[in-house]
């Protein structure tokens, strides 16, 4: 399944309980959650929903919003 940016940040803003206009390429996914357990659980969430399997190797140089998507819509069109 191929995804675009915009419903990656949707599902990220409907995950976190945070208002979607705060969901910017831009914006750095800890400024979002500050709970490491809960950005875990949105990594999952997101997995789940998508069927992206996200590697450790996947996330490491994930910083903002835009880098997170970037990575998935990557993935998303390997798959």
């Amino acid at each position: 399944m191929m995804l675009d940016s915009n419903v990656i940040k949707a599902k990220v803003a409907e995950l976190l309980r945070v208002d979607p206009m705060k969901v910017q390429d831009d914006t750095i996914v800890s400024d979002l959650v500050a709970d490491s357990f809960a950005l875990v659980e949105m990594v999952v969430e997101l997995q789940e929903q998508t069927g992206i399997r996200l590697m450790q190797k996947d996330l490491q140089g994930v910083r903002t919003v835009g880098d997170l998507t970037q990575v998935m819509v990557r993935l998303s069109a390997a798959a």
